[in-house]
Parts: structure tokens; sequence; C-alpha cells
């Protein structure tokens, strides 16, 4: 909706702002003796501590606009933006607005006075189940309109509706202002009169400008488009919600579903696969899918199965709290995705559905049903997938690794010793996941040792035993080597060969730009001391292992994504940063490779894990006790930044940013005397083909 022409609303900078009339003195009901009142500090509870992402704001203010009947929406805001940066540690605003409008039946004053400045009342029991235009209602507990303050201090609304008159659709203009609303005491609150009121528009709806913001990120706009569409679960043809970047002309998109590939062969439908109520209770009706997806996604929006009730998110899972020991379960968290809709969830007196709308109550009667279905579920789903699954993995090893091609060149007229590397290659692939496999490096050591392990029968044996009773190629191999005893004789070479090449192999990597971070990253975590003698390895660091992993499941449950913080465990994945300890101090490494200049995207990325990190321990001071003050380090060779925030960011105290010639150079200091003493006394393991063939 836009106002009359050359009427459009500047924000209003009144110099002094009046105060309000005295309310009357609040008197005890007749006939009871006691009386309770709400301070109005209770919207800071509602507001700012509810929702403190972008994507959450607007995902409630689109859900006003749908229960106002609109057929359009138009959002305008910044992409790729922060709504405040920071200087000299002090957090300002940049100007921005974020401004969303819509056509729907808008409000009068009185509306406004009863509806829209009334919190907490139920929308469903004062204007009924369905809108006018027999929509089912989404909003219920009268606080998304409070949303907004979790991420500014303005909130401007102009709003036409009612009955149209001689010139056109009375409206109503009020601002809001956090600040003044913060107050201990239980006086009513009244909003600043905008320009607009008591003007005409000629069509009816609302307009909410949203100003003075907090330190706040709005995303790119795919990924603002993807954590939108997340958020909603209908496409209707009398819905559309178009967002438009209000720096970058002509950058846009129009909210819809959310593209979710789906691995072919996995998915399975809803619609036939009601909610059973323990003691023989009515069933619950679902409908929607579960799947897997051809590829693992990593992005909140995408990964795991989204519950929506009445076309809106209300909960995300990825394994519905599922146990561990099932067929399939190695790959179901990776690439399980799938919505269900459950209406139930959101209607009658019984409301399962949190305040925040980030999830239901799992504790419920419904809520145990719900998960005791899922869990069905999932089991169902892993089974079925597992083997679509295994045959789209050994297909991508295939193109990756080129074995086929390489078996044949290798030995044209023996086909026994053909098949035998491909059967050693298979199962080593095994149950590996498809990000794995792709990686090249990764699928040249799985061909080396199909090649060797191969043509002994013996050890091909062993193979075969243990892929049957391991999980993962890392178990495979171990048992292999178990059985086979072979261990002992590598352990001692592999060892002396450490020390020996770790510098050299650090000063060969970055001599060229071409090297992958994945491979610095494994070369630093399994010997941190050629970078910072007092580093400690992680896998040696048995109290860092456990912190890691506590890290990891608290960040997977505050940010409802995973993230892979070592590079040991993970060899054909590349993480997202590995964690070494100094004394004193948990550093959070991130490794960029030779040449490679730091984006404002890479900076903010690392900083936040840096602010999670230093989240988790303000939570867990028994934990942070035994681990020492967090810092980030990153290493690269150059910056790129174009943003004030990325500037600031890479200042703080916490933060250090190395060069790889720095790196290198202290590195070759710190060891010279190590390198020099044991340069040339290299003990080499015997190749594995020097074993023997088992005759």
């Amino acid at each position: 909706m836009k106002p009359k022409k050359g009427r459009r609303p500047a924000a209003p900078r009144p110099a002094v702002r009046a105060a309000p009339e005295p309310a009357p003195e609040l008197a005890p009901h007749p006939g009871h003796k006691y009386q309770m009142r709400i301070s109005r500090l209770t919207i800071d509870k509602l507001g700012v501590k509810l929702y403190d992402k972008v994507a959450a704001v607007l995902a409630e203010l689109v859900a006003n606009c749908y229960d106002a009947d609109a057929t359009t929406v138009r959002i305008t805001l910044p992409f790729d933006t922060y709504l405040a940066i920071q200087r000299e540690g002090v957090w300002i605003d940049q100007g921005h607005e974020i401004v969303i409008e819509d056509n729907g039946h808008g409000m009068m004053a009185d509306e406004v006075n009863r509806h829209y400045l009334h919190v907490g009342i139920n929308r469903r029991t004062t204007r009924g189940q369905q809108t006018p235009h027999g929509r089912q209602v989404m909003g219920r507990k009268g606080i998304g309109k409070l949303a907004p303050f979790g991420i500014c201090h303005e909130i401007e609304v102009v709003t036409a509706g009612g009955a149209r008159g001689p010139q056109g659709f009375r409206v109503s203009n009020l601002i809001l202002r956090y600040e003044d609303m913060l107050t201990e005491d239980e006086e009513p609150y009244n909003p600043i009169v905008g320009p607009l009121d008591d003007t005409f528009l000629p069509e009816t709806g609302t307009r909410i400008t949203l100003r003075r913001f907090d330190r706040r990120r709005v995303p790119d706009g795919p990924a603002l488009n993807r954590q939108l569409a997340a958020r909603f679960g209908l496409v209707r043809p009398d819905w559309r919600v178009q967002v438009v970047d209000s720096v970058a002309a002509g950058d846009t998109f129009v909210i819809g579903d959310l593209p979710i590939q789906k691995l072919e062969g996995t998915e399975i439908r809803l619609e036939d696969r009601p909610v059973p109520m323990p003691n023989g209770g009515p069933v619950l009706p679902v409908r929607g899918w579960v799947a897997y997806a051809s590829v693992p996604y990593k992005d909140e929006a995408m990964a795991g199965i989204r519950i929506f009730a009445r076309g809106k998110l209300v909960a995300q899972t990825r394994d519905f709290d599922i146990q561990s020991g099932f067929t399939g379960e190695y790959k179901m968290r990776s690439y399980l995705v799938g919505e269900v809709h459950a209406d139930w969830l959101d209607e009658g007196d019984e409301d399962l559905v949190r305040s925040d709308r980030q999830d239901i109550l799992w504790n419920s009667e419904k809520g145990e049903a719900l998960r005791d279905w899922g869990q069905a579920l999932i089991r169902a789903l892993a089974g079925q997938a597992e083997t679509s699954l295994r045959g789209r993995v050994w297909d991508d090893f295939l193109e990756t690794s080129q074995l086929e091609r390489r078996v044949q060149e290798a030995a044209p007229d023996d086909p026994a010793f053909r098949d035998s590397v491909v059967r050693a290659a298979k199962l080593l692939v095994g149950r590996n996941d498809r990000e794995a496999v792709k990686d090249a490096d990764y699928a040249q050591r799985v061909v080396d040792f199909a090649f060797a392990v191969g043509p002994q029968r013996t050890l091909l044996s062993a193979l075969h035993q243990a892929a049957d009773e391991a999980g993962t190629t890392l178990d495979i191999v171990l048992d292999l080597f178990h059985q086979a005893g072979v261990a002992e004789t590598y352990s001692l070479g592999v060892v002396a060969q450490e020390r020996v090449d770790a510098v050299g192999h650090l000063e060969t990597m970055i001599r060229t730009n071409e090297t992958q971070e994945a491979k610095l990253q494994v070369l630093v975590e399994g010997a941190p001391w050629i970078l910072h003698p007092e580093w400690t390895p992680l896998s040696r660091n048995e109290s860092l292992n456990t912190f890691r992993r506590a890290f990891e499941a608290w960040y997977r449950q505050r940010y409802g994504r995973d993230i892979v913080t070592s590079a040991i465990e993970h060899p054909a994945r590349r993480p997202d940063f590995v964690f070494v300890q100094d004394e004193g101090f948990l550093e959070i490494v991130e490794i960029k490779h030779p040449g490679h200049a730091l984006t404002d995207d890479e900076m903010d990325r690392a900083y936040g894990y840096l602010q999670a990190l230093q989240q988790f321990l303000a939570e867990s001071p028994d934990v942070a006790r035994g681990v020492g003050r967090p810092r980030l380090v990153i290493i690269c060779d150059a910056t790129t930044f174009t943003r004030p925030s990325s500037t600031g960011a890479s200042r703080d105290a916490d933060v250090s940013l190395r060069a790889w010639a720095g790196v290198l150079h202290a590195t070759m200091h710190a060891h010279e005397d190590f390198l020099a003493a044991v340069r040339g006394r290299r003990i080499t393991p015997p190749p594995l083909g020097g074993l023997g063939e088992d005759a």
C-alpha cells in the first residue's frame, strides 16, 4: 500500500514528547480482594528475548498480513547488510529502514486500540478462527506485534481500514518507541501520533516501518529467501510476498516453496500415516513428506524436518531425538529432510506451540505421541533409503576415482585381479556419505588401498568381515589392521616420520596457492606445534575432545545446524574450524589457503564462531574453568574488507590474523634445533605391497 502522492511519511522528530495524561488509579473489582498488574517491562521479555533474527521478525509481520486477508505483501530492506555497525566499541544505527506493506483490510483507530495495542489478546477468540475471506488464522497469542523490538527501537504503523468514506479510507498513523515503553509501572502507554493520522487513502492496507536498529545483520538475498520460505508451508494463488533490496536496484525475490532436492526412491508421503494417540485415543492427521536429500544440507533452513501448524513453522527437528542403533543412522542426520503439517498443534484450547514459535511442547501428551511417531518414521525411512543412498554413493565414487578405467589399464588381461580391487574399494566406500567420496584426495586413498589389499586374499577376507561389523571406513581399516596384525609394523615408522616431515610438509604446502584448506587443517590439528610450540594437538587431549563435542551439541541446539570442528575425525570433509589449546587459552583456528584474501563474509562467520563460543562458556562456567579464555586465530595472506564491521572484528583483542609467510618463518625459527638434530635419520615404513601375497 502507498500513501497519497506527496504524502509519504517522514520519521517524526519531535523536540519534546508530551507527557501522557495520568491514568486513573485502578480500584479492585467489587468483591475481589486481590488484583494483578503487569509491568510494561514484559515487553522486553516478549520482544527482545524471543526474536533476535531478521527472518524471525519478518515471519511474524508477514503472518499478520496473512491474517489481514492481504493478497500481496512487499518487504523492502537492505540485503547482506549490518543494520548497525561498531565504532569504538559502540554499535551505531546506519539509518536503514525495513518496510512491510500489504493490501489487507487494515484497521481503524478503535481497532488499533482494541486489537493491535492490546498485548496478549487472543486473536482467535476475539475475531474468530477464520478471517473474513476464510483463511485459517495464524496468529493466536497477540505478542507477534512486539517481535520487531527484538531488532529495532522504533515501529511506525500506517494503516487504513473500515468503511470507505467520501475521501477514501481514514488513516491511523502511530509510532511506538522501545525506550518509552520500558518503565516499571503499569501506566498505559501512549504511542506518538504520526503526521498521516486522520488523512485518507484510496485503498485499505497497512505499512509497518522499522527504524533505529541494534547489531543485526540482514542475510544476502538467497539466504533470506531460504530462511523465509522455510518458515511458511503455504503457497496459494491469492497470496504473494515479494522481498526487495533497498540498496541494489532490481534485486528481488518472491517467497515460494523451499527448493529441496530429494534423493530418488526415498520419499515417504504422510497423508496415510496419522499420529496414533496412546490408550486407544483418536489418531491425529498429518500431511506432508519426509525423504533423504540428494546432498547433505548444512543450511539450517533446509536441513531436517520442519513442522508446520496452519501454514507456519512451529518446530524443526533433525531426528525426533531418536537413539542410535538402527539401519541407516549414519546417513540419516546428514540427509534427512521433510515437512510435516500438523494443524492440531495450534488448535482448540490446548496450545502446544512455544511462545516464540520456535518449537513445540514435546513433553505434552500429543508432543510425546508426535515424537514416537517421528522416530518410527525415521527408522522406516532410514532402512528404505539405505539401498538408494549406497547406490548413489558408489556411483559418485566411481565418477570421482575413475576406478573402472584404472583397473582396466592396470590389468587388462586379469579379470580376477580387477574384480578383487573393485570389491575391496566397494567395501571401503561402504557407508560413506556422498560428500566424502566426491573428494578427489579421499577417493585416491581408497583406490590405492584397494589396489594393495585386493590381490591379497587374507586381507580381503578380513576386510569383508570388518565391513560387515564396522560402521565407517575408519572402523573397517582399524579392524582390518588388527585382524591382519600389521599395525605394529607401521607404528614405529609413522611416529618417526611424522616429526621429521611435518615442517617440511608445511613449507611445501604453503609455497603454492593451490593447496586446499582441508589439507592444511588436517596438518595443523594433527601437529599444531609446527605453527605454535605451545599448541596441544586435539587428537591427544581427551578433555579438549570432550569439550569440542559438548560445544558442537550446544551449537546444534542453539542455532539449529551442525558444525564440524575437527579435521581429524572428518578427513574427507572440510571443517568449519579446528580447536587447539595453549596454556590458559582455547584457540579457534580458521585456515585459508595460501594467497587467499579474507572476505567480509568469512570474517563475519569466523567472528560469529568466537562469539558463540564465548556465549557457550558464559552459560557453562564449570566448563569454562577447564579450557581457558577463547581466542580466534585466522591464517590468511590478505584481507578484502569493505564493511567497517569486519575491520572492527579483526581488531578485537581476542582475534589474531597471521600471514603464511610469517607463520613459516616463525615455525622454522622455533624448530631449527630439532630439524638439525633429526634431519637424515628418517625411518620409512615398508610399503603395504611388501607384506607379500598369500599363496
